[in-house]
């Protein structure tokens, strides 16, 4: 278990400077990095048909019959608890292989809270262990606690998640797979100045640009609170009460979007969940706030090798030779795209090879595909994964016809359309005027 105390000790540090914002270092690698102050207009990417997104992401995930094992080994992370067998005559205490289990001599209150979690199954429908809680320990206890509360956090998540699942072999090891997953990563988290590589890294930098790095800070402090909880906890009410406690301070969104994010890294590597990440629901509200929480694009997560989150610092440290959105330079050029970036020599190419956006949606360019663009920054600038984002067709009209209008409000033009005005622009000062058009819209300000 986590040491009890030292939460406080950091709710106190993080939060006892006032009004300090939150700084986004961006680490570059030989003495580079880029500092900002992200904005604090950011808000939860809304993920709307939570249950259709989550069996999508579902499809090619293969739950562990040791969801807590397989969790730690996609973290990279040391059993922290465990059962253990004693042996007098050698005097020595040794881990219970796969299989083996204990006579267990009801210890009371830790006892009872494991009759009370398995009747807890039976209530909602399920049978015996239902979230695997007790493969490695015959009591529920340790992270197990931690599961089961936040399980319990949001009840609504939980149903919406047996509903996506329930046509799936197992759903309920699906969805025990899922939420050891993201239990686990929380607890990786919740150390004191947590640094997260490898997948952690990806699913941390994506998590940021989802919900915000304000949200981000609430959801880290309220996890220690209730691992706090979770420990003192005698009854499974005890835990319950903690579990809505943080189901406050998540809100359904920010929920939706763990769970997402937890499935989509199940089985996954980096590289990976960093591909799939542009696709995901909710990428282009995501992608929309990316830049201005992280100083980086959504389609550049799989060059963040490790976060590193301090009081009042969150460090990013990229991929050597990437480019940070705050280093690209302004000049009429684009920028070199990012590593890991698919670009295509026409918008049909692009098209045949990443298929239809889907039902309702529309593929939409940051920077437009008008031929002056074209001729002065080429179409591998243009026709790309970085460049090209899925869209809502009502909103993608929407955005196509303030391009169309006359806005002196924005361009100080009474002649020009807006779409006229930005040929005139770089191509990052038309990337950064595109993405503000898209914040506005989804906010419904224009």
């Amino acid at each position: 278990m986590l040491p009890r105390g030292w939460w406080v000790f950091l709710l106190v540090v993080l939060s006892g400077c006032g009004g300090v914002r939150t700084v986004v270092t961006l680490d570059m690698g030989v003495g580079r990095e880029a500092t900002f102050i992200p904005r604090q207009d950011a808000r939860v990417v809304a993920l709307e048909n939570a249950e259709a997104s989550l069996r999508e992401s579902a499809t090619h995930a293969r739950p562990s019959s040791r969801p807590q094992q397989a969790a730690r080994e996609l973290f990279q992370m040391e059993a922290r608890s465990g059962s253990y067998r004693y042996e007098p005559r050698e005097r020595r205490i040794t881990p219970l292989g796969a299989g083996e289990s204990l006579e267990v001599i009801d210890p009371g209150a830790v006892g009872g809270l494991t009759r009370e979690y398995l009747r807890w199954c039976e209530r909602t429908q399920r049978q015996g262990d239902c979230l695997r809680l007790l493969s490695e320990t015959p009591i529920l206890d340790g992270d197990g606690r931690y599961v089961l509360a936040m399980a319990l956090a949001r009840g609504v998540v939980l149903t919406e998640m047996a509903d996506a699942f329930k046509d799936m072999a197992d759903p309920e090891a699906m969805m025990a797979a899922v939420l050891w997953t993201w239990t686990t990563y929380m607890v990786l988290l919740a150390v004191p100045e947590p640094i997260s590589k490898g997948i952690a890294a990806v699913m941390t930098a994506t998590l940021i640009a989802y919900v915000g790095i304000d949200t981000f800070w609430g959801l880290i402090i309220g996890f220690r609170q209730l691992v706090e909880a979770s420990d003192r906890a005698i009854t499974f009410d005890d835990l319950r009460q903690a579990g809505e406690r943080y189901g406050k301070v998540m809100g359904r969104n920010a929920a939706r979007a763990f769970v997402m994010l937890a499935t989509a890294a199940m089985g996954n590597t980096a590289a990976g969940l960093a591909r799939n990440v542009p696709a995901l629901p909710g990428a282009a509200q995501a992608t929309a706030q990316a830049g201005a929480q992280l100083g980086i694009r959504l389609s550049a997560v799989g060059e963040v090798r490790s976060v590193a989150v301090g009081a009042g610092t969150v460090t990013l440290s990229l991929a050597p030779g990437a480019v940070a959105m705050s280093a690209q330079g302004q000049g009429g050029g684009s920028p070199p795209p990012a590593p890991g970036v698919r670009s295509w020599g026409s918008f049909n190419g692009f098209k045949q090879a990443m298929g239809p956006a889907g039902a309702g949606k529309q593929w939409h360019h940051v920077v437009e595909q008008t031929p002056g663009n074209v001729e002065r920054f080429g179409p591998h600038a243009l026709h790309n994964t970085d460049n090209v984002i899925r869209l809502d067709a009502r909103m993608h009209t929407r955005i196509s016809g303030i391009f169309s209008s006359i806005r002196a409000d924005l361009t100080r033009s009474y002649t020009m359309t807006v779409r006229q005005w930005l040929s005139t622009q770089s191509f990052e000062e038309q990337r950064r005027f595109g993405m503000l058009v898209l914040d506005q819209v989804m906010k419904g300000t224009w």
